[in-house]
Order: C-alpha cells, then structure tokens, then sequence
C-alpha cells in the first residue's frame, strides 16, 4: 500500500529544500495528504511583542506557502521544544506513513554525516524515515533494496515493492567466500551458490510478495563486503533510491541502526528509505 499520509518537518533553511521538493513530489504522485512541521525550541521574543496568536499565523502562512500545488491535500502543524521528539510526536499524532528529512553535512571525506536529530528520528520513528541527499528531478525510476535475507529486509522489500509500483527494483545481496574456496577448491564454491540460491528463493516465499511482483524484481548476488556492493551498485546502475530495513527488536526496544545501515547511510549518494521492522514481523520472517 503506497503511503497515504506524508509527515515533512522543516526550519525554513535552504538545507531543508531537497527533502521539500521530494516530499512535494511524493504526495502528488501517491495523491497523499502532506503535513508540513515546524518545531521551534524556544518562542522568537519578536513575537511575544507581537503576540502568539499573530505569529503562529504568520508561522502557518509560511508553511502553507511551501507548496505550491493546489492539488495536493497540505495540513500545517507548529510545535516547541526538542526537534525529534515534536517530529515523533507529530508523526503519531497525524498517523504518518512517511517522514521526509534531509542530510546536508559532509565530512572531510565526502561521506554525509547523521544529525543527532535524524538519527533519533530513525531510530524511534514506526513510519519509514526517507533521507533525501539528491535534487528531485523526477520520480524514483531505480530503486535498490538490501538484503542480508533477514526479517528487516523483508520488510523493506515489501514497502519499497507497494511504495513504487513503476520503478525498476534490485534486490541486492552480498556474500564472503570462504577461504577453501579462495584456495580452489570447487566443491565448497558450488556448495556455497547452491546455499545462497536456496536462501535466497526460501527469503522470497517468506516475504509473501504478489506474483506480478515478484516477476519484475531483478537480483543481484555479488561477493565482497555489503557497502562495497551496494555503493558499486548504486554508481554503475545510476541507483535513485537505497531502501535499508533497521531492526525492531520487540514492542519494548526501540530501532536498532545498525553498522551497516550507518555506513550505508554516510556512503550513499543517493536517497535512502529506511524502514523498521515491525515487531510482528520478527516472527513471520
């Protein structure tokens, strides 16, 4: 089921107008109801003179203004305090599906780096939080989906599938050789592409997905290290969007972003949909 309400938190700054622009075009092509945030941490003294009433107004207007597309349902909402916990609550609160937030700062070696804002959001967040890095140009045409053939990747399969019905998706998974196999030896390589075919189809039939779906997913088994392949994979076929399952380990522990979906989160280029394994589906898959 696509998205039907689409939750965007912005502070007006410039850093904010890729995931604005992404959230705008998502809502029109899924015809969603978009509801745009905005979190003060203390009140402006200029609108204490002013009075609340009046400024919250202005506030609104302001919101409302960043959408320009009459068509697409938009609600604002204002909020103070700390900025993740006003985004998780307004998240509940208008029951979103999707959290839209950006990532502007770099490091000294080009990789994107996690606001502490942003990671709270991933990793207490029950709707998919989508990172925006790129430019909106178009819809997403290439969508990329990890798996380690794991509940949480099942679960990112399945929304990326119901999510975006008309893009070309990738199921991608990376593996070691064992080192007999480095050594020549054929029998443990033959038996280590018989295991991964077999995990692979017993992933698939778990994750339940509709046969018209499954027939026009494409997969990519690749050896090396699960960054390497995927990051290789996302330059070489011109990838738009990463979808990363995060693990939820029961209804008392909140998401678990792991190393791997760091790494991923700081290398890729391109946007990245980060999606929580429900605690339900710990024991479906």
């Amino acid at each position: 089921m696509t998205p039907r309400t689409i939750l965007f938190p912005t502070d007006f700054s410039g850093r904010c107008d890729r995931a604005r622009d992404r959230a705008i075009q998502l809502a029109s092509e899924w015809r969603a109801h978009l509801v745009l945030l905005h979190v003060q941490r203390d009140p402006d003294p200029a609108d204490m003179l002013d009075g609340l009433q009046a400024a919250e107004s202005r506030l609104h207007a302001r919101l409302r203004a960043e959408v320009a597309d009459p068509d697409i349902p938009v609600e604002t909402r204002l909020a103070t305090g700390a900025v993740s916990q006003a985004v998780l609550e307004a998240s509940t609160a208008c029951g979103a599906d999707l959290i839209v937030t950006g990532i502007s700062r770099h490091d000294d070696i080009g990789d994107f780096l996690i606001g502490t804002t942003v990671e709270r959001m991933i990793r207490h967040a029950h709707a998919p939080v989508l990172i925006v890095k790129e430019k909106t140009q178009h819809h997403y045409r290439r969508v990329l989906v990890a798996t380690d053939f794991s509940g949480c990747s099942a679960q990112a399969l399945r929304t990326a599938m119901a999510a975006f019905p008309a893009a070309e998706i990738t199921l991608v998974h990376a593996y070691h050789v064992p080192l007999e196999a480095l050594r020549g030896r054929e029998g443990p390589a033959a038996a280590l592409q018989a295991r991964i075919a077999y995990d692979l189809d017993a992933f698939l039939d778990r994750t339940d997905l509709p046969a018209d779906a499954r027939d026009r997913l494409d997969i990519n088994v690749d050896y090396g290290e699960v960054c390497e392949v995927v990051c290789n994979h996302v330059k070489l076929s011109e990838t738009d969007l990463a979808v990363i399952g995060t693990h939820g380990r029961s209804a008392l522990t909140v998401a678990v972003l792991g190393s791997t979906a760091r790494a991923l989160l700081s290398r890729l280029d391109c946007d990245v949909l980060l999606v929580r394994q429900q605690p339900q589906a710990d024991a479906a898959v």
